[in-house]
């Protein structure tokens, strides 16, 4: 099972690109707290406090294209839906920004219809507004 979402926003590949593969990026819009691998291979623990309860998530980048991808796997996680699955950004021009093919997949399909994985969609929904925001007007909304 997957998660995409089909996004077009009014930035540069290299703004877009930045916002997805660095401590910065991250920062802006998905974890305000984070380390970030900014390279093939490199770790990333992302940290969140969910109503008082501290989360971190952990990630190895798989793949870097610059400006045009980015691939990360989930290697920890309370949430045990995300272990293994990837995160892919793919950025390509269009017309005044860009068109992005956000995914979430690998999703074992024991997950389908369970809150593990209607939590992560809806989360999903989220970030997806606030990484839109952040690279338009340069403040999204990070937790």
């Amino acid at each position: 099972m997957d998660i995409t979402h089909n996004l077009h926003i009014k930035a540069n590949p290299e703004k877009i690109y930045h916002a997805v593969t660095t401590k910065n990026g991250i920062s802006g819009w998905w974890s305000k707290d984070c380390s970030v691998g900014e390279s093939e291979g490199g770790n990333s623990l992302l940290k969140f406090d969910k109503q008082g309860t501290p989360v971190e998530m952990g990630f190895i980048t798989l793949e870097l294209v610059p400006h045009k991808k980015a691939v990360w796997e989930c290697i920890s996680m309370p949430n045990p839906a995300w272990i293994g699955t990837k995160i892919s950004t793919e950025i390509s021009e269009s017309g005044e920004g860009c068109d992005i093919i956000f995914s979430h997949t690998g999703f074992d399909q024991k997950w389908k219809g369970q809150e593990p994985f209607e939590q992560t969609r809806g989360t999903w929904n989220h970030f997806m507004d606030s990484l839109v925001s952040y690279c338009e007007k340069g403040k999204g909304q990070p937790w």
